[in-house]
């Protein structure tokens, strides 16, 4: 999801700074092509530095640009917990589904990500291997070539018997190809070819149009890079053909000569190079140079330092932008949260089956940060002794249905609002377990099922000794969490090193971890311990070892009125 936005993101503000740049070159009425080559040219360096500028620059407040970006939002699981039971919460990962499907049961599919990048993977490398074919033909065609012994202007000039119209080839050492009835053509012929030609490579315009061509192969989904694409080509053509008539002076025979140049031509489009009789309107180029119009005048410093002084506010405007509206925090429409009476027998806290309010029944706050922020209640510093001491029932509702990852993120704005809750997170180096599969390979069952508001951990008693623990679609993630909370005599968070991607069903039987067996029922006493149930049941194993622990600690945190 992440990489879908980058693209969409880069795709808007470039078109931004594309429509920006073509309005003020309209607005200041630029006609000069070289002028305007440049500042398309700048425009697409712009383009291709604009993630890293985005990166850099603060982001605007009031400066906001709307893209549907609403579908990228993926919801995550959190599901409640029997305290009794050691069910908590349900992990992350879920797509938030439309309402009157989900809450019939049906499931919903969340590949469409994966698909749409690999689309624009598939589309991308299409792309740019037709663009590294272009570049490789050409790379032949030059080699292929005949030197004449001759140059223009200290560029060298080659013939070739498979064209039929100039061409300006090479990136690094580009060279001038003529068909090979060159010589026949007349002096004032061969001075104009040269002239147009030798623009372009003084210009370094096939290096410009290869990066041009890139961009667009890297954002072939965005109209506007196929049009920054055809205006750099067009204008580098107008250039061109301006110093071709001012090295021979006679607009009407350059056209006639371009027109049999556009008449005759093979030129093979995957070829990458610049072309002569390319251009995207033939009859449009001729009008022009018939015309009359002012020729092009040399880019000089000034009016580089003229371009980049109004270009680059427009590219610094267009990466500092904000992308969407910032989104109004998710609350629960009406939420009552009251200290549990004495005597309260500690309850669930989980999801409304209707998807639409949490409830609470008894639990401390410590717990419910624990279950909302996924951080085991050991790992929980700081804050008043009430924290884990005192119990409050709550009763959140939504005034509509809301996915668990809605949820999830509700009771945690409850907890700032209502508790005040502020904390920050350290990272330390400790005592961890890492939880990998056997050799053996893994034992659970996939779950493919429709989500369900339920607990995803159970204990049972179904084979009359207890402590039957049955999991419903758990992912590694949960696993984890919930064996972390398991084994607080141990003190060890655990770190999924399994690859397991998927939700699964099991069934895990074994002694409680830090009860001496004479504490324990004889039906339970002969039962292995979390290690070898884990390895022997499920075809998981916990190891021993050293990495990175997470602690939340609390800043602030106050007893809420009740309501």
């Amino acid at each position: 999801m992440t990489m879908i936005r980058f693209l969409l993101e880069w795709a808007l503000r470039s078109s931004a700074l594309i429509l920006s740049g073509t309005l003020l070159l309209r607005a200041l009425r630029v006609k000069d092509p070289s002028l305007r080559l440049a500042a398309w040219t700048a425009m697409l360096g712009g383009c291709f530095v604009m993630p890293l500028l985005t990166a850099a620059l603060p982001q605007a407040p009031l400066i906001r640009l709307a893209v549907p970006l609403g579908m990228a939002r993926q919801a995550g699981a959190e599901w409640g917990i029997d305290q009794g039971a050691l069910g908590l919460d349900r992990a992350e990962s879920r797509q938030t589904a439309n309402v009157s499907t989900h809450r019939a049961g049906a499931s919903n599919s969340n590949d469409w990500p994966g698909f749409a990048l690999s689309v624009y993977f598939a589309m991308t490398g299409f792309f740019l291997l037709r663009l590294c074919a272009g570049v490789i033909m050409s790379g032949r065609l030059l080699r292929a070539s005949r030197a004449t012994g001759q140059t223009a202007g200290g560029i060298e000039i080659r013939e070739s018997d498979d064209i039929s119209a100039p061409l300006s080839l090479g990136i690094a050492h580009a060279a001038i190809v003529l068909p090979c009835d060159w010589r026949d053509w007349s002096g004032e012929k061969l001075d104009a070819v040269l002239a147009h030609e030798r623009s372009h490579i003084l210009r370094r315009d096939p290096a410009v149009q290869l990066l041009s061509a890139t961009l667009r192969a890297l954002q072939w989904y965005n109209p506007l890079s196929w049009y920054l694409h055809r205006s750099i080509v067009r204008v580098a053509e107008e250039a061109s053909d301006d110093a071709a008539v001012a090295a021979t002076n006679d607009r009407a025979a350059y056209a006639a000569m371009l027109l049999e140049f556009m008449q005759r031509s093979t030129y093979n489009a995957n070829w990458h190079g610049v072309a002569m009789a390319r251009y995207a309107r033939p009859e449009q180029r001729i009008h022009r140079i018939l015309d009359g119009a002012a020729p092009s005048r040399a880019i000089t410093l000034r009016r580089v330092a003229a371009i980049l002084a109004l270009g680059s506010p427009l590219a610094l405007i267009t990466a500092s932008a904000r992308i969407g509206e910032k989104p109004a925090p998710l609350k629960f429409e009406t939420a009552s949260v009251k200290p549990s009476p004495p005597g309260s027998k500690a309850g669930p806290i989980r999801a409304l089956p209707g998807g639409d309010g949490y409830e609470v029944q008894d639990a401390n706050v410590k717990l419910m940060i624990s279950l909302m922020y996924k951080v085991p209640m050991r790992q929980i510093t700081g804050g008043p002794p009430w924290l884990n001491a005192d119990g409050y029932d709550i009763e959140a509702k939504a005034d509509h249905f809301h996915s668990l990852d809605d949820l999830h993120v509700m009771f945690r704005n409850l907890l700032a609002d209502r508790f005040g809750l502020r904390f920050h997170k350290e990272i330390k180096q400790g005592p961890v377990y890492t939880l990998t599969v056997d050799r053996a390979g893994s034992k659970m069952k996939v779950d493919e099922s429709p989500e369900r508001f339920d607990y995803p951990i159970k204990t049972t008693t179904a084979d009359g000794k207890g402590w039957v623990v049955v999991g419903t679609r758990i992912n590694m993630e949960y696993l984890c969490w919930w064996l972390g909370q398991g084994l607080q005599k141990d003190g060890r968070p655990v770190i999924d090193k399994t690859g397991l991607d998927k939700n699964y069903d099991f069934t895990l039987a074994f002694a409680p971890p830090g009860v001496p067996n004479s504490k324990l029922p004889p039906g339970i006493r002969d039962r292995p311990s979390i290690f070898n149930a884990l390895r022997d049941q499920l075809g998981l194993e916990l190891n021993a070892a050293t990495g990175p622990v997470e602690y939340l600690v609390i800043d602030h945190i106050e007893k809420p009125a009740a309501n």
